[in-house]
């Protein structure tokens, strides 16, 4: 009866020992279902992107110039003289041909008189002569001495006659004159400054470009600068450059002029100026320089395809320290990648995030 008993109640346990060994074994396949998924999107590397756009170009480039006068110059004295007169007030407006400066002339004066006393001597002599050579009175070599005597003379009288017209120091153009350096009866040497005079009607505009821009700047392109005395925009025309590039900065010398009849300008002031570094009808994808990345053969950026990142190498036609323009290699709605640079590589998974 007893073994009857425990064979009935081992025949109960081991059905229901079944029932739980299935369900324990059931469960964990329903976790590992759902666990893939969860660790795949963990994985992937967050990204901000960008949605490339090709758009017409009109990039400019800032420098720094300096606005100088149309025309300038240091007036000076020619002649070792003591100034009699001083004929204009400090900063005034004065015309070409104005007096600015009359010079002690009393000695070139008296040479001057005793000179063409003896030129007329040496004429009448000369006439002499030639009507004696006519008679053969006297010889020809006493006719060419007496004609030599008149022409030295001559020669002479030019001379002072110059000189008495450099007594009288003029302006060479209309302009503004500076402050005078000298006053009357001060003595002045051949050379030394007397006075500024500036030409300011038109102002030109003075600046470097690198020389990766040689191509871009031509004789009658329109540049945009402001000055220093406010925020306004002002344009002005490109009409030289030197003939060579400096060989320290590899920089091409550039001047545009502009008017200034208001006189709002000065020479001296600095100019910031722009100038358009992209060719006329250019189209390109402005992307910004965080995207890039530097390689052998110039530069790559990240594109998303298929969830991964794929590098691509670009061509930029311009650089500047926020923005680059890439002409080749990446094309309209291409997913550029612009965050987390360092951390991606050929077919990282990643995770896109729209860029601000």
């Amino acid at each position: 009866m007893l073994f009857k008993s425990k064979t009935q109640r081992l025949g109960i346990l081991i059905p229901l020992v079944g029932i739980l060994l299935i369900a324990c074994e059931t469960k964990p396949e329903k976790s590992t279902g759902e666990t893939p998924t969860a660790n795949a999107d963990a994985s992937r590397l967050p990204v901000d992107i960008i949605i490339a756009q090709e758009q017409q170009l009109n990039h400019e480039e800032a420098v720094v110039g300096t606005m100088t006068s149309n025309r300038e110059v240091s007036i000076v004295s020619e002649l070792p003289q003591k100034i009699t007169q001083v004929a204009f007030e400090d900063g005034n407006y004065v015309t070409q041909g104005a007096v600015l400066y009359t010079l002690n002339d009393g000695d070139i004066k008296s040479r001057l008189k005793q000179v063409d006393a003896e030129l007329e001597l040496a004429e009448l002599n000369k006439e002499r002569m030639g009507n004696l050579l006519k008679t053969e009175t006297v010889r020809q070599r006493e006719y060419d001495e007496a004609l030599m005597r008149f022409r030295s003379l001559e020669a002479q009288q030019e001379v002072l006659h110059v000189e008495l017209a450099k007594t009288v120091i003029r302006a060479p153009f209309s302009g503004e004159i500076g402050i005078s350096k000298v006053f009357q009866g001060a003595y002045v040497t051949p050379g030394a400054e007397l006075v500024m005079l500036q030409d300011q009607s038109s102002i030109k505009i003075n600046f470097s470009v690198p020389e990766k821009y040689l191509p871009l700047i031509q004789t009658g392109d329109k540049i945009r600068f402001t000055s220093e005395l406010s925020d306004q925009e002002y344009t002005a025309t490109i009409s030289a450059t030197e003939p060579g590039l400096d060989v320290q900065g590899r920089s091409l010398q550039v001047q545009a002029i502009t008017n200034n009849t208001d006189g709002q300008f000065r020479a001296g002031l600095s100019a910031k100026v722009y100038f358009r570094v992209s060719h006329k009808g250019a189209k390109g994808i402005l992307v910004p320089t965080e995207a890039l990345a530097p390689s052998d053969k110039g530069y790559t950026v990240f594109v998303i395809k298929n969830g991964m990142a794929k590098p691509v190498g670009v061509t930029i036609s311009n650089r500047t320290e926020t923005d680059a323009i890439i002409t080749t290699g990446i094309t309209t709605n291409d997913s550029l990648i612009v965050s987390n640079m360092l951390r991606l590589g050929d077919g990282t998974p990643v995770k896109a995030l729209i860029s601000n």
